[in-house]
């Protein structure tokens, strides 16, 4: 409670005195609107439970319309918000399956946010918007997951080549179908360091995600709450002339479960996890290739990607306990429009079933922004 004063307090300082400074500059108000619809084609193969039996194969038809806008009071002052198809009740999805005899589809706010910012480079927002911590992938954050708080940052060019950025979080963490303990509490912290060679590029950035009595399931079957303290670091090195990209994050919950009684003893000690990339971009074409090794509390699983897994239910995807290999090509037919075409080969970590889990998803996209 004490840091979500500070913050708050820090926000509405810089709230002050930015709408102080816009009385002296008055800028032209400015309001932007943009959409993206998707349309996807996913196949479901060789998935097994971990009692021995076999999921059904399954092929699915989806789609995806978000539809936001931003108005910028001035140079200053920010405010936007956005609505998404999907699941009210399931953060990290926003995708609709046909077939569902023409009934209406599920609209929810996506994000509802204020934000202000200076020309040196400082800005803080509160309400709902993108995560705010950096990552190259949505192994340990999924994109479709907008915080609910407040968040701080500011970004400093120390040199011609060399630039550092900081941020910090306070989120309040809960869904529409169950009100979690008054304590759960998503809080980040993360420094990032990039540095130009060059045409090439490398980043670095350490970070913390802590979260505070969260539940053990999203979707209101909770049992029990725990902690996460997760510490994330990532590396990327961008070499612009061969037009390859390469990453790597790792993963540590520095949590320790041996006396947590509810957590099964195959589990407790499975805190780690990782990610390795590749990409290679040539004109139009753009070929990556992943490998991951999440742990089962290495990250929390129900804020993490959703692509990798089909373990869970229509309200929520369990994204952890597994490894496997992700193969990505990308064509853009144009800056508004590409196709995507993604493979997954995935198996459990540990189970306390008979046989780990496992699953192969073919998925085909069609992005469209306007």
């Amino acid at each position: 409670m004490k840091q979500f004063l500070q913050l708050t307090s820090f926000l509405l300082i810089l709230l002050i005195a930015s709408i102080i400074n816009a009385q002296e500059k008055e800028t032209e108000s400015k309001l932007n609107f943009y959409s993206d619809f998707r349309f996807r084609a996913e196949l479901d193969r060789n998935s097994e439970r971990t009692d021995g039996s076999s999921r059904d194969d399954r092929d699915r038809l989806r789609y995806r319309l978000r539809f936001g806008f931003k108005y910028s009071l001035n140079k200053n002052i920010e405010f936007g918000g956005r609505v998404r198809s999907g699941n009210s009740l399931n953060q990290q999805s926003p995708h609709v399956t046909l077939g569902k005899e023409f009934q209406s589809d599920d609209f929810s706010i996506d994000k509802a946010y204020l934000k202000v910012s200076n020309k040196k480079g400082y800005w803080a927002w509160a309400g709902k918007n993108g995560m705010p911590f950096w990552q190259q992938n949505e192994l340990i954050w999924d994109d479709d997951v907008n915080p609910e708080g407040i968040a701080v940052g500011g970004n400093y060019k120390l040199s011609e080549k060399l630039k550092f950025e900081h941020v910090v979080g306070y989120f309040i963490v809960g869904n529409a179908g169950k009100t979690f303990s008054n304590n759960s509490s998503i809080n980040i912290a993360q420094l990032k360091l990039n540095r130009n060679f060059g045409d090439n590029n490398i980043t670095i950035s350490n970070g913390l995600i802590n979260g505070t009595a969260m539940p053990n399931t999203s979707d209101g079957t909770d049992t029990f709450t725990m902690n996460y303290n997760i510490l994330a670091t990532s590396f990327q090195i961008n070499l612009k002339k061969t037009g390859l990209k390469l990453g790597l994050d790792y993963f540590e919950n520095l949590k320790n479960y041996n006396s947590n009684t509810q957590i099964d003893d195959v589990y407790k000690n499975q805190t780690s996890g990782f990610v390795g990339s590749l990409m290679y971009s040539y004109k139009k074409f753009q070929f990556t290739y992943y490998y991951a090794h999440i742990e089962k509390y290495a990250v929390i699983d129900y804020f993490a990607q959703d692509d990798w897994v089909r373990w869970g239910n229509s309200n929520m995807t369990l994204s952890s306990n597994f490894r496997g290999h992700e193969l990505r090509f990308t064509y853009k037919f144009n800056n508004k429009f590409n196709t995507v075409l993604r493979t997954y080969f995935v198996e459990g970590i540990k189970t306390i079933g008979t046989t780990l889990e496992t699953g192969t998803r073919i998925r085909l996209d069609f992005n469209i922004k306007f």
